[in-house]
Order: structure tokens, then sequence, then C-alpha cells
């Protein structure tokens, strides 16, 4: 019986230290997922995580560099390349010349740039000779068409300013053709009134028109003698012909 007793106390023993040992490696094992450094664990959640944020691959610092802006003289030289050749024959045309005769591109280009100083018309057309490289000067109408089609085609953002600048241009050239007109009349007015007197006056200056029936006549208006060109001198009354009537 001591011995059944003393082989139980063993055999309970053993159970108790097996045990113990069990949940000891049990903690033990929570404890190492606990203490797993903090960026292992970050990488292996972004990995697992689809929304997790990570940089794209496409991002690059070159890519995402903003793309400089075109100047305006590169826009307006693209403008030029687009619309070359139709460009090219409708100032030609505008300017009575051959399309070869017309330096086209330096010619938009400087037009275009003197729109942008914002250059009165009349200035602007002045240049049109240097601009477009032109071996004779082109009248203002050809000038003016010239740089309409320059200003549609090659630089639009200015088409508003070419518009308002022709159009008070019009608005001159009639206010100056309507002032011409009143100046003319003017004239022809003051002409005729100058030719209106002169002819008063040289009707004043002539000799009145008289007339004597004979020298009685002559003796009694005291006119007597007449001489040829005398007012009431005639042949009929100088009767010796030596151009003096109603002689005494």
């Amino acid at each position: 019986m001591i011995q059944w007793m003393t082989r139980h106390k063993i055999l309970t023993s053993l159970a108790v230290v097996l045990l113990i040992g069990s949940c000891g490696a049990q903690i033990g094992g929570d404890t190492k997922d606990d203490d797993e450094p903090a960026g292992k664990s970050s990488v292996a959640k972004s990995t697992e995580d689809p929304t997790s944020q990570s940089p794209s691959p496409s991002s690059t610092p070159t890519e995402e560099a903003a793309v400089p802006e075109p100047t305006q003289r590169q826009v307006w030289a693209a403008n030029y390349d687009t619309n070359r050749r139709s460009y090219v024959v409708a100032v030609a045309a505008a300017l009575a010349l051959r399309p070869r005769k017309v330096d086209a591109l330096s010619g938009s280009l400087n037009a275009c740039r003197l729109l942008d100083k914002k250059l009165t018309l009349d200035k602007r057309v002045a240049r049109v000779q240097t601009t477009f490289a032109l071996t004779s000067a082109p009248t203002y109408d050809q000038a003016l068409a010239a740089l309409g089609t320059t200003t549609t085609t090659i630089c639009p953002e200015f088409t508003a300013l070419h518009q308002t600048q022709t159009t008070e241009r019009v608005k001159r050239l009639r206010v100056e053709e309507r002032r011409r007109k009143a100046r003319e009349q003017r004239r022809k007015k003051q002409e005729a009134q100058a030719a209106e007197e002169a002819q008063a006056a040289e009707e004043e200056a002539m000799p009145a028109n008289v007339y004597y029936a004979n020298c009685s006549d002559v003796e009694s208006a005291g006119a007597a003698p007449i001489h040829a060109g005398d007012p009431g001198y005639s042949r009929d009354l100088d009767r010796d012909g030596d151009g003096v009537a109603c002689e005494q």
C-alpha cells in the first residue's frame, strides 16, 4: 500500500511538471509574437493589405516635373508651319506679289510682334515693307490685307485688337471724308461768290448804254463832244469820222 501511494505521488508530480511545461511553452510563443519588430510587422501588413498607400512605380521625379509652356513666338511659328502653304499664297495675293517674293515666316512673326506691342494700325502698316522684306512698298490697302491675314492665321489672339483698330480707321476715314467734302463745298461756294462779285464789279465798271439821237441831245445832256469809246458815241454823230462826235 505504501509503495502504491509512493508511485502515485511520483506519477502525479510528473503530470504536474508536464502540465506546467506545456503552459510555459504556450506563453513563450505568445510573447514571441508580441515582441516581433514593428518594422517587420509593418512590412508584412503592407504586403497583405491591398489598400495600403504605397508609392506608384510610375511616379518618378522626372515625370512629375512640369512641362514648360511654349512661348508666344513658338506658338506663332507652329501656326505658320500648320498653315504655311495657304498663308503664303494669301499674303502674296494681298501684296500683289509672287509667293516666293514674300518672306512670310519672319514677316508674320514680326507682324504679330508689332500687334503684341499694341502699335497703332498706321504704324504697323508703315512697317510692312521691312516686315515682309518686300522689294517695293505696297499700298495701304494691300498692307492692311496682309496684316489681316497674318492676324487671323498666325496670331489669332490679336484678332479683336486688329478689328478694333480697323473699325476705328474706317470711322476716322468717314469723318475725314465728310470734312473733305465740307471743305470742297465751302471752296466752291467761295469761288462762286467771288465770281459773282467780280462780274458785278465788271458790269459796274462798264459804261452805261447811252443813246443820243442827234448832237442836240448830246449838247442838252452836256456830253459834247463825244469821243470814240465814250457812252453814246456813234459814227452817225461823227460826221467827219475823226473819232470825235458833236464837235462844237
